[in-house]
Order: structure tokens, then C-alpha cells, then sequence
């Protein structure tokens, strides 16, 4: 009898530990289809993540393979594709209202910057991100699962070795590639106490674009019908922006 019960108990303890670990092995797929969820929503574009690396106890994670699709209207796809997101997450804050993210690198980013002769790609998926914002003002928000999402802070959030693919529907065949300068956002969030999601995202997305319109003004391309594009959303970008489009325009 005792030998019996000590074999149930081993089997219990042996199922415990399988529970544990298939638990443990699901955190990644878990991470991966939130993304994509949460993505997709926001953007209202097609969001995919090929893999989510993710270790608990340290707070390490990479998302591997993210891209992010254009809007059906346009062409390029996809607008935003990067091989590995590298973050070093609190593991303290992890069961918290707000989740610390120590350290964020998006790692070498490929963007296409896709402008039509009513905008382009990028500003068109803003549009969605902003949306996105309104929605989560009202204590809605674009996920199936119930109560409001966590909120977010990053410490410091990099964006290194990135390039952007300028093309135009009147430039048949051609495009122009550029390098942007690296980016390093600190404190998002912070203030706030966190962001949800959107917001969140519209913190890094902005300074992007930032970048983006710079580097898109250096390509060798004739700019004047894109730089007419890009004035019409220049009201929050940088003067050095604004200042490249100018000279453009009096050429």
C-alpha cells in the first residue's frame, strides 16, 4: 500500500513538473500571439513575430522576425520588417500594473517608405496608431482578452543600424536607399507611470518618422512631388526637416 501511494505521489510530482514546463515553454508562444494581436489592432495592419525567446527569471527577451505590413492601399510590402528585438525586462514588475523595460534594441530595422500622390505608407499606419489612442482614452481596447492590457515604461529604447527604401508611384523602378541615424529615446512612459500599448508605440513611432523624412530627403531621388507628400505631414517634425524641404521646393 505505502509502496502505491509513494508511486502516486511521484507521478503527481512528475506531472507537476511537466505542467511547470509546458507553462514555462508557452510564455514564448503567449508573447508572440499578444504582438501580433495587439499589432494588428493598433495598426490595423498585418502584424507577424516568427518567434518570442523569453526567460522569467532573468527578464530577457528577443522577438524575432517582426514585421509590420502597409496598409491595403499601398504597395510596399512590408512597411517595416526587423530581425530581433533584443529587451531586458524588470522581472520585478512583471505581475505590476506598469512593466519596466530596462532596455529595449530594435535591431536593424528595414523600413519602405512607399509616397503616393494622396500620402504614404507610414503616416497611414499613424493614422491607425492615433485611432488606437482615442480607443484606449475611452477604457476600450483592440484585444480579446477581458479588463485593459498592461501598462509600459522603457528606460532606454535604441534603434540601431537601420535603412529606409524610399519609392514613388511616378518613379516606376526606381528607389533609393538610405541609413538612419541611430536613434536613443530614454524615459518613455515614465511620467506617465506607464502607456498602454498605443500610446506607447506612437512615443518611438514619431521621432521615427523624425528620422525617416531626413533620410528619405537625402536619397538621390527627385524629391520635389515627395517633398510636397512629406510637407503636408511635417507639422511635428523637426526644423531640420522642414528646412531640407524648403530648400528642396526652391530648386
Amino acid at each position: 500500500m505505502r509502496r502505491g501511494l509513494t508511486v502516486a505521489m511521484i507521478g503527481i510530482v512528475i506531472l507537476f513538473c511537466v505542467a511547470i514546463v509546458t507553462v514555462y515553454l508557452s510564455i514564448g508562444s503567449v508573447i508572440t500571439a499578444t504582438v501580433e494581436n495587439y499589432g494588428s489592432a493598433i495598426t490595423q495592419t498585418k502584424v507577424t513575430l516568427r518567434e518570442t525567446e523569453f526567460s522569467p527569471t532573468t527578464g530577457e527577451a528577443e522577438l524575432l522576425d517582426l514585421t509590420v505590413a502597409s496598409p491595403a492601399s499601398y504597395k510596399a510590402q512590408p512597411a517595416f520588417m526587423t530581425p530581433r528585438i533584443k529587451m531586458q525586462i524588470d522581472p520585478q514588475t512583471v505581475n505590476s500594473e506598469t512593466i519596466v523595460i530596462k532596455r529595449m534594441e530594435i535591431e536593424a530595422p528595414e523600413i519602405t517608405y512607399e509616397i503616393t500622390k494622396s500620402g504614404d505608407n507610414l503616416r497611414a499606419i499613424r493614422v491607425h496608431i492615433k485611432e488606437a489612442i482615442a480607443v484606449e482614452a475611452q477604457g476600450l481596447y483592440p484585444t480579446d482578452r477581458p479588463g485593459p492590457p498592461k501598462k509600459f515604461a522603457i528606460n532606454d529604447l535604441y534603434i540601431t543600424n537601420a535603412v529606409v527604401i524610399v519609392q514613388a508611384e511616378e518613379l516606376v523602378g526606381k528607389k533609393a536607399t538610405a541609413v538612419l541615424d541611430n536613434i536613443h529615446l530614454e524615459n518613455l512612459g515614465r511620467e506617465e507611470n506607464g502607456l498602454y500599448p498605443a500610446a506607447l508605440i506612437e512615443k518611438i513611432y514619431g521621432p521615427l518618422l523624425q528620422t525617416i523624412a531626413l533620410a528619405a530627403l537625402s536619397t538621390d531621388l527627385n524629391l520635389s512631388d515627395q517633398a510636397l507628400n512629406i510637407l503636408r505631414g511635417a507639422s511635428d517634425e523637426t526644423e531640420e526637416v522642414i528646412n531640407r524641404i524648403r530648400n528642396l521646393l526652391e530648386k
